[in-house]
């Protein structure tokens, strides 16, 4: 008998749903003829429903995007704004995690309604909810002993070596050591759910992929390139990652509907983009004495960056040192700063490298809208917008040749037809996937259902 089985029991009659999430996998990766080369698989079953294109959120990091995904709100909702955020009196950075949610989760509304969960490895789930059933965290756990909920789950993960993510860093030393890493992560991920799919009771089960997000970041170069052994690599990935989703379909119980779906796309890396490095040549952003740190500009800063791309002004009775008033002289900074920077071009191939500059009350509404960048940029695909300082250069290069795009994420419901909106969101998916299973939608809700 399964650990929680104890604990809940299946309800008769009601409709369960299994949602697989891959990681930065793009609409254009799973469908055509990419899709059939690449996952064989995975792309003949795309045919078999609704395969939507899907737009995701800025900024277009995945712990923003699942965010958005699993709460159904924009970040000034759920409070979650980037990889990095900041406290502004006293600055101090800080990696948000699901403590810093503020808005209720697809599986804490699941819970309500007494369906039985289980999730596994989707970003911004350390530490794990109290739900009813099962959580595994993400890739923020320190380990899997604080990982799980309930915490008696965590020794029979153990017992299965399971991996809360790859060791990125061996990409960098040693790219045979860090696939064959990736390849152990993702079979002992497909093995562990399949074991809890089969041992535990449950209504709603998801199941997360970031190592798709892994390789993207370090082979897509080569792959696009035609490299002979990084494309080979790349190809092999995914062909073993097909095959282990074709073994999970099989074991999905007659009438469990079936969603796929990604956070984001992907595109060849154009450069990396270093915003602050600009900020501080152009007079807005002035560093102290001693160590280049944000937590020792200048209290005649007017304006500095977190990743990827987000500017806070140095609003005064806001920041630690803020001396940019508030009213006019902070709305004619923020007009003059989309002026220059949406101006921005690659110094060496005149390139654009913004494609638009928002203010984030143009973006995003909710409760938490002041804790949100002042702008907001979109870059042009293939730029990363980073907020190292000391660089010497306006755009650089990195080991990372792969990078997140706005567009081109996809969403897709099997054997159901998709009404689709204009465009279609990352918003829009927990309502349609609740719709599925006949539940409504919290009110706060901000997309809509595509059925």
């Amino acid at each position: 008998m399964g650990l929680l089985k104890r604990f809940f029991s299946k309800t008769p009659g009601r409709d369960r749903i299994f949602v697989l999430g891959l990681d930065g996998v793009s609409h254009a990766m799973v469908s055509g003829e990419l899709g059939r080369y690449l996952v064989p698989n995975l792309a003949g079953l795309l045919t078999q429903g609704s395969l939507l294109p899907m737009r995701s959120v800025l900024p277009t990091m995945s712990s923003v995007a699942w965010a958005t995904y699993f709460t159904g709100v924009n970040p000034a909702k759920h409070g979650i704004f980037g990889f990095v955020d900041r406290h502004p009196d006293p600055f101090q950075a800080v990696i948000p995690t699901a403590r810093d949610l503020k808005s209720l989760t697809l599986w804490e509304h699941l819970s309500r309604y007494n369906h039985e969960i289980g999730v596994m490895g989707v970003p911004l789930t350390y530490p794990p909810k109290q739900v009813n059933g099962f959580m595994v965290g993400c890739f923020f756990s320190p380990d899997l002993a604080s990982a799980t909920y309930p915490v008696e789950l965590a020794p029979r993960l153990m017992e299965m070596d399971y991996r809360l993510d790859a060791d990125t860093s061996l990409a960098r030393e040693n790219l045979d050591a860090f696939l064959a890493d990736l390849d152990d992560t993702v079979s002992r991920r497909f093995l562990a759910c399949r074991r809890l799919m089969a041992e535990e009771p449950w209504d709603f089960f998801q199941l997360n992929i970031i190592s798709t997000d892994r390789i993207n970041h370090f082979l897509w170069g080569g792959w696009e390139d035609g490299d002979e052994d990084l494309a080979r690599a790349f190809t092999a990935f995914y062909r073993r990652l097909d095959a282990h989703i074709a073994e999970l379909i099989q074991d999905l119980p007659d009438g469990c509907h079936l969603v796929v779906l990604s956070d984001h796309g992907f595109t060849r890396s154009a450069g990396v983009v270093y915003l602050n490095q600009w900020l501080e040549a152009n007079g807005y952003l002035l560093l102290g004495m001693g160590k280049k740190e944000l937590r020792n500009m200048h209290a005649e800063t007017r304006a500095y960056s977190l990743a990827p791309g987000r500017i806070y002004i140095n609003l005064e009775g806001r920041e630690e040192r803020g001396r940019v008033p508030s009213g006019r002289p902070y709305e004619d900074l923020r007009e003059e700063l989309i002026h220059r920077l949406g101006g921005l071009a690659h110094p060496e191939t005149n390139q654009p490298l913004v494609r638009a500059v928002h203010k984030r009350e143009d973006i995003y509404h909710g409760a938490h809208l002041s804790r949100a960048a002042d702008l907001i940029i979109e870059p042009e695909p293939g730029f990363d917008f980073k907020a190292d300082l000391g660089r010497a250069d306006l755009v650089g290069r990195d080991s990372i040749s792969g990078t997140h795009t706005l567009d081109d994420a996809f969403f897709f419901v099997h054997d159901t037809e998709l009404v689709p909106a204009e465009p279609t969101t990352l918003l829009d998916a927990a309502p349609t996937i609740l719709d599925l299973i006949k539940l409504p939608a919290p009110e706060a809700m901000d997309g809509q259902s595509l059925l």
